[in-house]
């Protein structure tokens, strides 16, 4: 790494140790008393038996980011599906990311859908903190909750006075203002708003070296001359406006409003590497509305809440001027949420219902005006489901346990140009969640969850016809319902800040898992596999080591762990004999280990430091790449070829990696705060999919203001 680079950390590093400030702009919790909203129960984390993880706002301005996306991936262990072009989907415990459909993580905001599974698309400049429940959480949220649920905390209204601005600037002429205003504008009322800009004038460039070993197949895949080359046509700009109102009538009623929209235009997608696809642009259009109205006397809360979100995108053929738009989405989702929650003592019960509609309609065009096949018909998602469940607060022992009825009922509408008549099917889905939480000392405790989930099958997968590259795909009407069973215990010890250590086993069966089926001559389509399951280990581990010694300042130590010991399906194959054997597979784009790591000095008189790592494992992913000029030193032999896989199933096994990112931040008096931040520290090549080689080095410095 550049020596000057090394020289302005450090120095900037020791500076910082000196300066003091009479209270610091970035405050410290309890994340232990922290209500976990996510379980719609506002049960305080140490009352939860599900596993939990929580980012505060002081972890995400201790690690680089300029979305959700970025955020997740550098605090917590998960799988990601990533380009450049703002696109990102995240999977987690082996169920796999998706970038083309619905994903097996449900996405809220403030409790709602995000209407949207693409995290790249929402900005983190007013996130208060993500909740993070790993496992099934279907009982209380429905269908695409099979790996778990993040939910998305924003910054809320507040009656005093507050709000900040903040400048930041780096390389690849990146560019990011945001500021916001909250505070009382009667008695009864609040309002926020907020507005951030983000823009890179420049394409980034690659990563010029590996940490870690590489075999000479994962330099093929990465392609040698991608070292620290430009990933051209990478540009963008995305706008975000954020608003939020509460008024409250008297003790007992009160309403919370939110929007949120978030605007793009020209934004450059660069086809890979190789920009095999062509060079292009898209545009999306994201809003998030909701209305909260909230009865609270005594011991019982009624809640109400109307919501409604919108995702537009509009892809370009190619990213001139004169482009014309050649496909288009609309995804909308809207319902409404009725819940009642009421106390007795240490029992509390929540029931509800939800009604919830997911809407898509895609469109394509050979020119600007000429309509072709879209990728996938219309369709929508009508779901209706009662649920309820209880939880117990005892001294030492916590439990919950609820059950969810869900029935979806799902619309194709009729395409011409598909050939696909309009069809409606219902699936009916009992959903029921266990979980217990028991202190044997009072820092010492053992938790444990399990329950069930589903997953309607997307309608391109049904129904749909498009086109990549040279392949054909068709959708498949006879497709099941993906369904799931899992359960996790652990062990935690938590003792105050000095140590908090949790380690927990999960396990999950996977049945009607929806994979590639190759066995036609003309075209790919999809199918059922017969069984499938995932296993592995989660260590979390946290400690202040200053507090053992009762200093003066803060020294934390942070380490998490996944690793998966089975992530594999059963997939029913046919010979030329018509006779029937089951080859067992491992599971694609889900990575064995992943860990995140982390060391963050606070002088607790305003200077805070962090150096943060992230380690991906090896991931399988299908060659779609190779083949004429692209990549032409792959051959037969460096095709994975155990894990059921064969040389001929054309699998790649995508190296490990190891991300360091640096960031170090101080107060200049009670108001004002400066900093740096560097993304990829040591320049690491590397992909989240391949073919799209993410940004090396990059470096921001950051001006921000609090009145």
């Amino acid at each position: 790494m550049n020596k000057k680079i090394f020289s302005g950390l450090f120095a900037l590093s020791f500076a910082g140790i000196s300066l003091s400030a009479q209270e610091t702009v970035v405050r410290s919790y309890d994340l232990k008393e922290v209500v976990v909203t996510a379980t719609r129960m506002q049960l305080p984390l140490s009352a939860v038996p599900q596993k939990i993880e929580i980012i505060d706002k002081q972890k995400i301005l201790s690690v680089p980011n300029e979305n959700v996306a970025d955020l997740l991936k550098r605090t917590t262990n998960l799988d990601i599906i990533q380009y450049p072009g703002a696109s990102a989907s995240v999977g987690m415990r082996g169920f796999p990311p998706s970038a083309h459909n619905r994903n097996y993580t449900l996405v809220l905001v403030d409790g709602k859908p995000a209407g949207t599974t693409n995290l790249s698309s929402i900005p983190s400049d007013f996130v208060q903190r993500i909740e993070v429940v790993k496992g099934p959480y279907s009982v209380l949220y429905g269908s695409d909750a099979m790996g778990g649920v993040i939910n998305i905390v924003t910054r809320k209204p507040d009656h005093h006075q507050t709000g900040s601005a903040s400048i930041n600037a780096g390389n690849f002429g990146q560019t990011n203002i945001n500021g916001y205003a909250s505070g009382s504008i009667s008695d009864k009322s609040c309002l926020l708003l907020g507005f951030s800009r983000k823009v890179q004038e420049k394409d980034y460039r690659i990563g010029s070296k590996n940490l870690l070993s590489i075999n000479e197949t994962g330099k093929k895949i990465l392609d040698e001359q991608s070292y620290g080359s430009m990933m051209t046509n990478t540009g963008y700009s995305i706008n975000q406006f954020t608003g939020g109102l509460n008024y409250r009538w008297d003790k007992v009623w009160s309403a919370d409003a939110a929007v949120d929209f978030v605007a793009s235009n020209d934004i450059e997608t660069p086809g890979n590497y190789w920009h095999s696809y062509g060079l292009s642009k898209k545009d999306f259009n994201k809003h998030n509305a909701s209305l909260d109205i909230k009865r609270e006397v005594d011991h019982d809360a009624l809640l109400c809440s109307l919501y409604s979100s919108k995702y537009d995108e509009n892809n370009h053929n190619n990213s001139t001027d004169e482009a014309f738009i050649d496909s288009k989405e609309k995804i909308g989702q809207y319902g409404i949420k009725i819940n009642d929650l009421h106390s007795w003592n240490n029992i509390s019960l929540i029931s509800g219902m939800d009604v919830d509609v997911f809407d898509v309609s895609s469109q394509r065009f050979s020119d600007k005006i000429t309509p072709i096949n879209p990728y996938r018909p219309d369709h929508s998602n009508l779901a209706t489901s009662v649920f309820v469940q209880g939880s117990y607060q005892g001294d030492d022992f916590f439990v919950n346990a609820g059950l969810r009825y869900n029935y979806t009922r799902f619309t194709l509408e009729a395409d011409k140009f598909l050939g696909n008549d309009k069809k409606s099917t219902g699936y009916s889905n009992l959903n029921p969640s266990v979980g217990i939480k028991y202190f044997i000392f009072p820092m010492l405790n053992i938790h444990a969850s399990a329950g069930n989930a589903f997953y309607v099958p997307d309608a391109y997968k049904t129904a749909g016809m498009y086109q990549v590259g040279k392949k054909q795909y068709r959708g498949n009407e006879n497709l099941k319902a993906e369904t799931s069973t899992s359960f996790d215990i652990g062990l935690n010890i938590f003792r105050n800040d000095i140590l908090d250590l949790d380690v927990t086993c999960f396990h999950a069966f996977y049945n009607n898992k929806i994979i590639y089926d190759y066995s036609h001559n003309d075209y790919i389509t999809y199918k059922n596999a017969d069984d499938a399951r995932m296993n592995g280990l989660e260590i979390v581990f946290s400690s202040n080591i200053a507090r053992m010694f009762h200093a003066g300042y803060n020294l934390k130590l942070y380490a998490s762990v996944t690793h998966l010991f089975n992530d594999n399906f059963d997939e029913v194959a046919v010979d030329a004999e018509n006779n029937k054997s089951i080859l067992t597979k491992d599971m694609l784009y889900v990575r064995k280990t992943t860990g995140n790591f982390s060391i963050t000095y606070d002088n607790r008189k305003g200077f805070i430091t962090c150096l943060n790592a992230r380690y991906i494992g090896n991931r399988l992913e299908n060659d779609w790449l190779t083949g004429g000029e692209i990549r032409p030193d792959i051959t037969s032999d460096d095709y994975y070829a155990k894990g059921g896989y064969r040389a001929s199933d054309k699998i790649l096994q995508h190296p490990a990696h190891l991300i360091f990112d640096y960031s170090a931040f101080c107060n200049l008096g009670t108001h004002a705060r400066m900093g740096i931040s560097v993304a990829n520290l040591f320049d690491e090549n590397y992909t989240e999919k391949d073919g799209y080689n993410m940004p090396g080095r990059s470096i921001m410095g950051h001006v921000s203001y609090l009145f």
